[in-house]
C-alpha cells in the first residue's frame, strides 16, 4: 500500500504527513507519533504493515525540525514535548477530521501519545507507547552523550542529514540539549499520566541503550488502570523494528479490546 502524502499547514509553517487507506471522520484511525530524531521514512515498513494487518488507516506525520517539515523556529525547551502533546497533535486531529484515534508513538513519539491523552480525552480511544523515555535519568542522559559523540566523530550526522538536511543540526543539538538541561530535571508528566482513562500498551525492549526500568516504574505508578506491558528479551529501543511481528500483534489485540 503506497501512501498518500498530504502537507497540513499550522502555525503558517507546513507539515507533512502520510495517510495509509481512507480516512472517515467517524471511524477508527491509527495516528503514528516518530522518535526524537526520526521522520517518516524512519518508520520503513511499519505503518503499511499496520494498516494492512489491523484493518485500520494509518496516519503518520513529521513534526517541525524534522525532515520535511518545516523548521524549528527557536531552540527547543524542556517542555517541547508537552507542546507537540497539547498543541501541534490535536491540530493534526482537526485538520484530518480525526474524531477516534488510536496513538502509536515510539521513544519521545510514546511520551506524546501518552501526554496527549489528557487534552483529547473524547478522541483518544487507546495508547500504544513503544520505548518511552519518561524519567531524565543517568542511564538516558549517558545513552545520549553517547549519541553526541557519535554525531560529532562518526557518522551519525551523515545518516541524519539524508533525511534532514540543513535542518540536522538544530534538530539534533535541540533534542540532545534540552535532555541534558538543568530544566529537564524538574520535568515531569505524571499529572498527564494519571489523567489517562483509555486502554495502554507499553512496548519494551529489555536491551534498550537508553534504559526502560524507571520509565516502567513511572508508568505502573501514576497510570489509574493496569496497562498491557510487552517487556521483551535481547531487543533494544526499536521494537517496532527488531519485533514487530509482536509488536503489531499487541497493538492489534490493544485495538480489539477497544
Amino acid at each position: 500500500m503506497q501512501p498518500e502524502e498530504r502537507y497540513l499547514t499550522i502555525a503558517k509553517q507546513r507539515l507533512r504527513t502520510w495517510v495509509y487507506g481512507n480516512l472517515k471522520t467517524k471511524a477508527p484511525c491509527i495516528v503514528l507519533l516518530h522518535g526524537g530524531l526520526d521522520c517518516l521514512e524512519t518508520w520503513k515498513d511499519f505503518p503499511n504493515q499496520l494498516a494492512l494487518q489491523t484493518g485500520l488507516p494509518v496516519v503518520a506525520y513529521e513534526r517541525f525540525g524534522h525532515g520535511k517539515s518545516g523548521r524549528l523556529r527557536e531552540r527547543r525547551q524542556a517542555d517541547y514535548r508537552h507542546h507537540e502533546a497539547e498543541v501541534v497533535l490535536p491540530e493534526v486531529l482537526k485538520l484530518l477530521g480525526l474524531d477516534q484515534v488510536i496513538l502509536v508513538g515510539h521513544s519521545d513519539g510514546a511520551a506524546m501519545a501518552l501526554m496527549a491523552v489528557a487534552s483529547l480525552v473524547d478522541k483518544v480511544k487507546g495508547v500504544c507507547a513503544i520505548a518511552p523515555p519518561l524519567v531524565p535519568e543517568k542511564t538516558v542522559r549517558d545513552g545520549i552523550l553517547v549519541a553526541i559523540d557519535e554525531y560529532e566523530k562518526g557518522n551519525l550526522a551523515d545518516k541524519l542529514r539524508v533525511f534532514h538536511g540543513e535542518s540536522t543540526d538544530a534538530l539534533f543539538y535541540g533534542w540532545a540539549k534540552a535532555w541534558l538541561s538543568k530544566e529537564f530535571d524538574q520535568w515531569s508528566c505524571a499529572k498527564e499520566l494519571q489523567q489517562i482513562n483509555c486502554p495502554v500498551l507499553l512496548v519494551f525492549g529489555k536491551a534498550d541503550d537508553y534504559g526502560y526500568q524507571s520509565s516502567l516504574n513511572k508508568l505502573l505508578t501514576h497510570l489509574k488502570d493496569k496497562p498491557t506491558v510487552l517487556l521483551m528479551e535481547a531487543v533494544g529501543h526499536m521494537p517496532h523494528h527488531y519485533a514487530r511481528k509482536e509488536t503489531i500483534q499487541a497493538i492489534n489485540k490493544l485495538i480489539k479490546s477497544i
